[in-house]
């Protein structure tokens, strides 16, 4: 028997719908005119709190739907826009073209691979000479019939050869799907239902209308589905990890954001406006906001204009220094620590996520995470940045490391961090490091003091932790490593 007061809104609302009608000659024609889900009433329906109220019977019809590669082509079949122009006179190659575009040439090939058109010498760039009409003709039949499935609608006579074509390339497929005939029973129409209400309210209880309402039962002894609850990311428990690290070690953490200006991003690290680094293949500049603002501090600004210009010649231009990115390097949040800092001594690190416009592959993303870390003190050396970096690396586990002289321009000496990857036999680069130049630290205030510094890639980290081959195995809706 039908349970009034366990009706959801949905179901009760349906209900009322069927007690004004004897027959139903199309489920699915009904919900989709009083915008009911079809899935959803199929299975109120065939759960069986509807026997004895009323009768149904299942029916079958096949229709068509587009397949993935039809929806691909997001409307439009190859061929059939060259097609109509064909038919309506069009043969200048040139015009063509223009119009087209470079759809022209798949347009092109799909009315020659059925010999319906060929090229000829003609003025200018030529002519496409029609050699099948009805061919092309044909291309407007099977358009009309892609547009029809498309939007669902009836297919009229005659579309069997346009859907046999369009089924053999791969653009539409046939689907059985099921309806239902009802009858309504007496015993539903007698039906009386009351308004029930769902959600007890501050409102109902302290108006007191809760005693003149319905309330729908609530059963807490019911069953209730063992839903595993969620648990950090890979990247989050790496990040953790490494947190916890360098807080033992010590070090004060430090953030920064995204976007920033080119100033912090490259001027501040002693990176001339002309170096490859800042060109739009490697750096991703805003549109909206094209510009942020520069520092205040007008003296560090000409600190920064003398030391470039003393170094690399030409002029620096604050409009280039105040163009917006989305940032290359965590170091912008270090230079500005170096700023505030005045020279005072500090251990600091951040773990932030950073863009390059990468070629993305087996080892490089265009959005990825990075380990800053700095150190400023006395009489530091590379031996000092190598016994952090060896002590952090430990830490995590890994005993195979090797450091390799680089370049950077706003460190001397820098160095390289390499470690052991099994599952390619070999080592991976895992991070920069050396220690700031004089020219970086003397316009930031810092001139007198020695720093080492790091750059490191969780990413890269995560892959030797977790012995994968490539970064996309460490990001999507669906993660599958060894444990």
């Amino acid at each position: 028997m039908l349970d009034l007061l366990q009706l959801t809104g949905k179901q009760r609302q349906f209900v009322q719908l069927l007690q004004q009608h004897e027959q139903v000659p199309s489920l699915r024609s009904l919900c989709l005119a009083q915008g009911f889900d079809f899935n959803f009433i199929n299975g109120f329906l065939r759960s069986g709190a509807l026997d004895g109220y009323i009768q149904w019977q299942e029916q079958r019809q096949q229709t068509w739907a587009l397949t993935a590669k039809g929806e691909d082509l997001a409307g439009v079949l190859p061929g059939f826009p060259l097609a109509e122009r064909l038919l309506q006179g069009m043969t200048d190659r040139a015009q063509l073209q223009t119009e087209l575009g470079p759809a022209f040439s798949l347009n092109y090939g799909a009315l020659r691979r059925e010999q319906a058109v060929e090229l000829a010498d003609g003025p200018g760039e030529g002519v496409v000479v029609p050699l099948k009409p009805a061919v092309l003709s044909a291309f407007q039949q099977r358009q009309a019939v892609l547009d029809a499935v498309a939007s669902q609608q009836a297919l009229g006579q005659g579309s069997t050869a346009s859907l046999e074509w369009l089924q053999r390339q791969g653009y539409v497929a046939a689907q059985v799907v099921s309806d239902y005939s009802l009858t309504v029973l007496p015993t539903l129409q007698a039906l009386k239902l009351a308004d029930v209400v769902t959600t007890l309210t501050s409102e109902l209880i302290l108006s007191g209308q809760w005693r003149q309402v319905t309330l729908k039962p609530y059963d807490i002894h019911t069953e209730v589905p063992d839903v595993p609850y969620g648990r950090p990311t890979i990247l989050t428990q790496c990040i953790q990890r490494i947190r916890d690290i360098f807080l033992n070690m010590g070090f004060d953490e430090m953030t920064g954001t995204i976007v920033e200006s080119a100033f912090w991003n490259f001027d501040a690290l002693f990176t001339p406006q002309d170096h490859p680094a800042r060109e739009v293949q490697d750096t991703f500049y805003l549109a909206n906001p094209q510009t942020v603002a520069l520092p205040a501090d007008s003296d560090l600004i000409e600190r920064v204009k003398r030391i470039h210009e003393a170094n690399y010649g030409g002029q620096w231009t604050e409009a280039e220094a105040s163009r917006a990115i989305l940032r290359a390097q965590t170091t912008t949040s270090t230079a500005r620590r170096l700023y505030q800092l005045q020279g005072q001594a500090g251990k600091y690190f951040s773990i932030d996520r950073v863009f390059r416009n990468e070629t993305v592959d087996r080892t490089h993303l265009a959005e990825f995470h990075q380990i800053e870390g700095v150190v400023v003190g006395e009489l530091l050396s590379v031996r000092t940045l190598m016994a952090y970096l060896t002590y952090f690396y430990e830490r995590l586990g890994f005993q195979e490391l090797k450091f390799k002289p680089t370049y950077n321009p706003y460190t001397e000496p820098s160095l390289e961090v390499f470690a052991y990857h099994p599952p390619s036999d070999r080592y991976i680069e895992v991070g920069n490091s050396g220690l700031f130049r004089q020219e970086m630290l003397a316009p930031l205030g810092c001139g007198h003091k020695s720093t080492v510094a790091w750059g490191l890639g969780l990413e890269r980290i995560a892959m030797l932790l977790y012995g994968v081959e490539k970064l996309s195995d460490l990001i999507g809706p669906e993660i599958r490593l060894r444990s």
